[in-house]
């Protein structure tokens, strides 16, 4: 699991760029948000579910984070404009659990075990727990979390281990039909190492899997300019291809409704390039058939008045959105020798980040109007039934603001929750 230790909301607290967005740590306890009952005890109660088998259900994950580590929640609901989220009616687990949605089915990644355990979902939103899968004797870095998986289809989902390698699992059959170990991939680049990054967005493709890799060193603080995209084959898994990406950092894959998928940075910021010592954060397009798109491939500062984006993710509707570092409003003289403090530190909310919407197509982008939190280089996002949400950390209250981003793009507070939102998926 990939952990920096940073400063945020005047505490010194773990980055998990694994898991979540930057903790709430320390503002909320465990204990109070479940009012000190036992997790068997609230597993049990329905959400006033509305009891039609035909009904959509939705699972939204949030994290309450103590002193060592975190306690995650799954409330459901059968609507997207639900008022509020009781964390008591919720399913509470412990450690770095995540889940995913197959099948109409819910899969829970253990934070405290390789396991991965199936539930049906009642029309009263009970959960009726099935199968566990282990994947015990892997050498997995957090565990089964679904953050680093892919899944291809119903029956074939991609578990990496040791960076390159990966286990072939079929999450409807709830079985391990394999692992691959081959590649070409150059582990080490001097003092870099290259780096999985992940499925943070939980992209899904409709032939070949094609995950990101990038390289850092051991502080995570200087980066490779190129990252690679590795294609598998959906019959074979092997490795297909690679292409090369003139962008540091690429974690995050967003598809759109034309097949092409779009890369952008989450871990690499823009402060080295400021300071004239490192790359600029930059976002790349692959065509439906793979290939890159040089002619698209962008840092955007021609769209942002010269302004670095991160986070950049495509939404639908030939709109996506970013966080774009407004530098002027820095205290700091980037000609001046580089500062690390003040390259870790952007990673921290504060006015200078600010979200921004881009017409991809048009080539055009403009700042979003209604969010009034601020925000950091990062955010998590969940495009649900043609709807743009972002969930936003406040540190004053402890909670995390959820917006709606309309296709004007105007935010409106859509939700307030408890906790640290991170993952909010249809689950049928």
């Amino acid at each position: 699991m990939r952990t920096k230790i940073i400063s945020v909301f005047g505490a010194v607290v773990q980055r998990r760029s694994a898991v979540g967005s930057v903790a709430l740590a320390g503002v909320l306890s465990s204990a109070a948000a479940c009012g000190g009952e036992d997790s068997s005890t609230i597993a049990q109660r329905a959400p006033s579910p509305s009891g039609d088998a035909d009904a959509p259900v939705y699972a939204l994950l949030t994290q309450i984070y103590g002193p060592d580590d975190r306690t995650v929640y799954i409330s459901l609901s059968n609507s997207l404009d639900v008022t509020e989220v009781d964390l008591t009616t919720a399913r509470e687990y412990a450690g770095v659990t995540n889940f995913n949605a197959i099948g109409g089915r819910i899969l829970v990644s253990s934070g405290e075990a390789p396991t991965i355990t199936e539930f049906e979902i009642t029309p009263e939103l009970r959960w009726v727990e099935g199968r566990t899968i282990s994947f015990d004797g892997y050498p997995l870095s957090d565990n089964a979390n679904w953050y680093y998986q892919f899944v291809l289809n119903d029956h074939t989902a991609y578990l990496p281990f040791d960076g390159y390698k990966r286990v072939v699992w079929d999450p409807t059959d709830m079985v391990i039909l394999g692992t691959m170990e081959d590649t070409t991939l150059v582990p080490q680049v001097g003092p870099l190492t290259i780096e999985a990054g992940g499925n943070r967005n939980g992209i899904r493709y409709d032939d070949a899997v094609r995950q990101a890799f990038f390289y850092h060193d051991e502080d995570w603080f200087r980066f490779g300019t190129d990252s690679v995209i590795v294609a598998y084959d959906p019959l074979t898994h092997a490795e297909r291809e690679h292409v090369s990406v003139p962008c540091p950092g690429l974690a995050i894959a967003t598809g759109d409704e034309a097949g092409r998928t779009y890369f952008s940075t989450w871990d690499y910021l823009p402060g080295l390039a400021l300071y004239a010592e490192g790359p600029a954060p930059c976002a790349a397009r692959l065509t439906p058939e793979g290939a890159l798109d040089s002619a698209w491939t962008t840092d955007f500062t021609n769209l942002t008045g010269g302004r670095y984006v991160t986070n950049f993710r495509y939404v639908g509707g030939g709109r996506a959105v970013g966080n774009v570092l407004h530098a002027e409003d820095m205290a700091v003289d980037f000609s001046q020798p580089l500062d690390p403090e003040v390259v870790t530190n952007l990673y921290q909310s504060g006015p200078q980040w600010r979200f921004w919407s881009f017409d991809v197509d048009a080539g055009t982008a403009q700042p979003i109007e209604g969010v009034d939190v601020e925000l950091g280089s990062s955010a998590q996002f969940a495009v649900l039934d043609g709807r743009t949400f972002v969930f936003l950390p406040n540190e004053d209250s402890g909670r995390t603001t959820i917006y709606e981003i309309d296709a004007a793009g105007v935010a409106t507070e859509h939700l307030d929750v408890q906790g640290d939102v991170f993952k909010w998926i249809r689950v049928r």
